[in-house]
């Protein structure tokens, strides 16, 4: 990439010039904050945008992406969240250098669509992004949204079946330590 491209320069016209596909990682946030303070489109509006962000990427645009996503304040990170979709949110959950339970509760809040068949597949990347960062965040994240009454019809089934899983995954590893992936 061209090294004028990589400036931090905020007033870069070629940055306005360029399409959004054709950014690096740090110009697409900076356009996708401008976006959501501005309140130009809605959080439908930005999820394609959201996506085409965290499109699949080199070792070397994954690494700028995660630090640029790591110096957005708490509250953007959380705007972010609630507008990528449920495919995208587990991605997303993974950039956030300290997630707190208000993270965990955004992702666990998503709904999965009426189309999808995999409904459990998807709900367990969730579940996975939360407990990979800390399974007590996830506990208490659920906890919460099930005393709350926020939670899905069958969060709660599914939520079980994925602590069986855990417990499952828990008990292979004690029997075939070396196997761990």
């Amino acid at each position: 990439m061209i090294s004028f491209l990589n400036r931090k320069n905020t007033n870069n016209w070629l940055e306005g010039c360029l399409p959004f596909v054709s950014k690096s990682p740090e110009m697409k946030i900076r356009w996708l904050t401008r976006v959501f303070r501005k309140g130009i489109l809605s959080q439908e509006e930005i999820t394609p945008y959201i996506r085409l962000l965290l499109a699949e990427k080199s070792g070397e645009e994954q690494g700028q992406l995660k630090q640029a996503f790591s110096e957005l304040d708490v509250e953007m990170q959380y705007r972010f969240l609630e507008a990528a979709d449920i495919y995208d949110t587990p991605k997303l959950f993974a950039l956030c250098p300290n997630p707190t339970l208000r993270h965990a509760e955004i992702a666990l809040l998503k709904k999965v669509p009426p189309y999808e068949k995999k409904t459990q597949l998807i709900l367990d990347k969730i579940f996975y992004a939360i407990s990979d960062h800390s399974r007590g965040m996830l506990e208490q994240a659920a906890d919460l949204l099930i005393k709350e009454g926020k939670a899905s019809a069958n969060f709660k089934e599914n939520y079980a079946r994925f602590q069986e899983i855990l417990q499952d995954e828990e008990f292979l590893l004690s029997l075939y330590p070396n196997a761990r992936g």
